[in-house]
This record gives structure tokens, sequence and C-alpha cells, in this order.
């Protein structure tokens, strides 16, 4: 053997080489063979002490009989907390299991970390398992003993608090629910009351606390990817479960795609353990971020049968009356199929999420014979939008029905929901682009709910008192609130968002054919045509000058023009009069 070689070696690894040697009646260059071999069968991602512990269980050997126990003395974990020692030996029962993760490292390495969370009669602590190490969250589970020798205390900043962690390095000693008599590792079990979520609610004031549910999920589960201010990739994937007790809104902060064989789905019971908060409205809502997880159930729960809305076939004039008439739950789960003729294309945009993200918004305007709806698609699949133009026919096989300011939209995020169909179907219906551009009106004519309404105003006056950009929800356009440290929550979605800043400018137009006056909304792109310059320039202004600034220069360059707008009525409680929002402007 070679002595160099072995020198560099570890001398806890070659300690437990000896006593493995001797167990088996091997030498030790038998057992340096065998740990060579099992590093080549996991292609070099394994350390040396990890292809030990390989080689001693294929054996039926414990590590921990590789180790001197009458030597070692274990900390409770309440000092680990406090006395923040470098190298700690702990035994704890575990709490938490967090699934492994890949990752890559800045040198370009691949590697694999996962998380456990373990506690005994003094506190609990989170476990980080790095690579070799990270098989053994597939390994434990709730109420597990374990017993860790050798592992390095982290300080780490999380939520802007500080956080003690033990982090297992190449030569940690981790074994699951050893048998040994020693008194030390007789740690009580757990306690886990399942609490309902009509206690949850009861519960929580304005502190975040720890609960544990169990309930069925009674929505579709769509994952989201968003990035981190420090540039990672994050998953959110937010859903309902309800119990006999009432409904409640979860996020689990994982990708969930992998989930749906394991009974995690829409209609699956799962215990849920994660943090609950209040929200601004004073909902709650259940977060598995940071110290929580979530899994398939076997409770039994006293819940009538879970019936879904299937995807509806859909005349668009059909739409908004039948999603109206759904309750809050069915509305979480509806979807519809509708066919139509593109009568306006809005384009693609970009928009930057508060997180520094970048996403694409399209949208176009769909009608049929029976009315028009706004189409509005994300990301990827918003490419769709570049690729067809005003006159062809489209299919929507799963769009989902989100409220805008006044009136329904679909909104489609995959790329298969949605593509072109023969137009010629459309031929023999009563379907005109001099239609869908509005019936010309005055003022005075207009009723509350009148679509597709064209009217040609002076614009009078430009509303001083507002606000020029807003913050707004990328999911339902609605607008959101700043709850601190760059956090946005929006009421509507009953979460928080990446807020994506909106225009909205409220101009008072007088009609040219008449004597009436209304109050006109535009939003997003209809604020940028009618001041000439997309959103990067107008928040630049804003920037330079403020909004006043900005609505005044407006006011002088727009006062007395005369414009014409295509939109529809809507009394509006907060003005306490009739309201026009603008589709489009001329």
């Amino acid at each position: 053997m070679n002595k160099e070689k072995e020198n560099k070696r570890d001398e806890s690894i070659m300690e437990g080489v000896k006593k493995l040697a001797n167990l088996l009646g091997k030498n030790e260059d038998e057992i340096l063979s065998l740990i060579a071999q099992k590093k080549d069968e996991m292609g070099g991602l394994i350390n040396d002490y990890g292809a030990l512990s390989g080689v001693a269980s294929d054996f039926g050997v414990r590590i921990s009989e590789l180790t001197d126990e009458n030597n070692i003395s274990f900390s409770k974990l309440k000092d680990v907390l406090t006395k923040r020692e470098i190298s700690v030996n702990v035994v704890g029962r575990v709490k938490r299991v967090f699934p492994i993760k890949d990752f890559q490292r800045k040198d370009g390495t691949a590697g694999k970390v996962a998380r456990i969370i373990i506690s005994d009669e003094t506190g609990e602590i989170p476990v980080v398992l790095w690579d070799a190490h990270s098989e053994i969250s597939n390994r434990v589970k709730f109420n597990d003993i374990v017993r860790l020798i050798k592992g390095n205390t982290k300080v780490s900043t999380f939520n802007e608090l500080e956080r003690v962690e033990i982090n297992l390095t190449t030569f940690s000693i981790i074994d699951i629910n050893p048998e040994s008599k020693d008194v030390k590792i007789k740690i009580p079990e757990i306690s886990e009351r399942i609490q309902t979520l009509k206690e949850v609610k009861e519960t929580v004031k304005d502190d975040k606390i720890p609960v544990c549910v169990v309930g069925r999920i009674i929505s579709d589960i769509e994952s989201n990817e968003f990035e981190r201010l420090d540039g990672s990739k994050g998953v959110r994937s937010p859903f309902f479960i309800e119990d006999e007790t009432g409904t409640m809104r979860l996020t689990v902060w994982d990708d969930m795609k992998d989930t749906k064989d394991k009974g995690i789905n829409f209609g699956g019971l799962v215990k849920v353990r994660g943090m609950a908060k209040r929200g601004m409205l004073g909902d709650v809502e259940i977060s598995t971020n940071s110290a929580g997880n979530i899994e398939k159930s076997n409770a039994k729960l006293n819940l009538p049968e879970l019936k879904r809305i299937h995807t509806l076939s859909l005349k668009i004039g059909e739409i908004s009356a039948q999603y109206e008439a759904l309750s809050e739950d069915e509305k979480r789960t509806f979807t519809l199929t509708t066919k139509g003729i593109i009568t306006k294309n809005f384009g693609v945009k970009e928009f930057e999420g508060i997180q520094g993200n970048v996403g694409k918004r399209g949208a176009f305007m769909l009608n049929d014979d029976t009315g028009s709806i706004r189409i509005v698609i994300w990301n990827d699949a918003a490419d769709f939008v570049e690729n067809v133009s005003e006159g062809d026919a489209v299919e929507i096989k799963k769009g989902k029905i989100r409220r805008s300011i006044e009136n329904c939209e679909i909104h489609i995020s995959k790329k298969n929901d949605i593509n072109l169909t023969d137009k010629n179907e459309f031929a023999g219906l009563d379907i005109s682009f001099s239609k869908s551009e509005g019936v010309e009106k005055k003022i005075s004519e207009i009723s509350d709910g009148d679509r597709n309404v064209k009217l040609v105003v002076k614009i009078a006056d430009i509303d001083s008192n507002q606000q020029l950009t807003y913050p707004s929800c990328p999911t339902c356009n609605k607008k959101v609130m700043n709850v601190g440290n760059n956090e946005w929550y929006c009421e509507k979605c009953g979460t928080s968002v990446e807020q994506v800043p909106k225009l909205m400018l409220r101009i008072i137009g007088a009609d040219i054919n008449g004597d009436g006056q209304i109050k006109v909304m535009l939003f997003g792109d209809n604020v940028e045509k009618i001041m000439g310059m997309d959103i990067t320039e107008i928040l630049n202004l804003v920037g330079e000058s403020g909004e006043q600034a900005v609505i005044e220069k407006v006011k002088t360059e727009l006062q007395n023009s005369v414009r014409t707008i295509t939109g529809y009525a809507k009394f509006n409680k907060n003005f306490a009069d009739m309201v026009f929002y603008a589709d489009r402007i001329e």
C-alpha cells in the first residue's frame, strides 16, 4: 500500500477502515480497494467517508459500530444553539424532511443538498445534508432518531434573522435509529397534533405560527418559476385545501410536478406542516417555505364527494354569466374551451417583477357572434401572440378565467392550451370587424353594462388627482399592496406576488355631438398609445420628474384633442357615477 497516499487520508477514515477490516476478517488494503470501487460506482460523487459507509452497509455493519461511543459526549440542542461550538455531536428526532435538490457550484461542478430538522427536549435545529449525505433524506421519516457525530455548526441569515444549523462534512457520521441502550438517545417522541383549518384561522394573529393540518386538495396545482434577488431560481406552487371546517390557501415552495403519482394532486388527501400567517384582508394562508413539507395522508375526513367542474365548451358571450354563477371554490377549478376570431392584437410586452425576473405577457381580443373577451397569454406561451394576426381563428383548449378591473378575461400559461383553427368555421356567422370596432353612441345614450361602444370625444381635462402608475398582480391584474421587505400582497389571489408596474390614466371626455361628459379609464397599452411612449419611457420620465409633473405635461399636450375610444360603460361605486373603460383608442 502506498504510505504517502495513506497519510493523506483523514485519520478518522483510517480508524474506520481498520475497525471494519477487523470486524470482517479482512486486511486494510481489501477495504481500501472496496472503498475505491464504491466511489467508482457512484461516478466520483461520493467521498471517502461516504464510500466507507456504503461498504460497511453492504456487509450489514452500521457505521456507528466503527466509532468508539464511550469517548463521545453528546450535546443538547439548546447548548448547540447558544454555545455555537464549531464541531458538535447530537442526537435528535426527525421533525421535518426536505427533498434532495440538485445545484451547480460556482466552479461548474454538480452538487446535491437536502435538509432535515431534528429536535430533542431542549430545542430543534436544521441539519444540512450535502452530496453523498443527501441520500439520508430518502431514508428517514418523522420521529426517527438520528445520531450525528462530527457535525459542523454554521450561522446563516434567513429573512434578516440569524439561524444556527448543523452541516454534515466529509468526516461526519450519522446513524438512523441506532440500536443502543444508551440513555442519552432515549428522546421522547414528538407529539404532533393535527389542527383543523378553523382552529388555524382562529389561532393566527399577527405573527406566523407553525401548524400541522390535514386536508383535501380542491384546486389544480400549477407551479410557477421565479427568480430570487440573488439570481437563483425558485418554484412556487399555490393551491387550495379543505377539511370539515373550511378551506384555506396553501403555497408550497417547491416544484410539485413529480408528486402527482404520490397522490398529491386534485382530490388527494395531504398532511401539511408549515407556517400559517394572516393576510391583509384577514385571510390565513399556510406556507411550507423554510420549515415545512407536504405528504400524502391516509386520514379519514368526513367530506362530501368532490366534484370537479370539467372543462366546459362555451360561446364567448356565455363565459361571464357561467363564471359568476359558480361558487368561490368552483371558480378555482373552472376551465373552458372556446373559439373565435382575433379582432385586435395587442402584441407582447416584457415586464420586470419585483424579484428582478423578466417575464412576457401577450394579449388580443377574441370575438364570436355572441360577444368578445380579452385573452392574456403568459411567458413562453406568449410567443403565440407574435405569430397570429387579426382575422385569424383561434381555439382555446383549456383557459382559466380571471377578473380584470370590471370584466372577465381568459388567461393561458401553457403553449398547448391554445392553437390556430380553421377560420372557415366562422364564415357564416355574424362577426365583422366593423362590429368589433364598436357601435357609435353619444355619451347621453350609453347605459350601465353597454359593451362594444364607440365614443368620439374631445379631451376636456385630465384628472390631476390620480396615480399614473401602480403595482399590479401578474395573475389577476389587481392592484397589490406593499407589506414591507420588498414583499407585495395581492388581496384577490390571497398571496405574495412579484408585482408588475401598470399604467392608468383617467381623462374627462366631452361629447363632440352633444353636451355630456364622462370619466374615461385607460390602462396599459392604451395609456402608452395616447401618450406616445412605451412603459419604460413613461416610468423613466416619472422617475426623473415625478408623476404629477408628467400628468400636467400630458394634460397640456392632449387637452382639447379629439379621440375615438371603443370600450364599455359601468357604474363605478367609488365615483358614484358612470365610467367608460377603454378597450382601445384611436
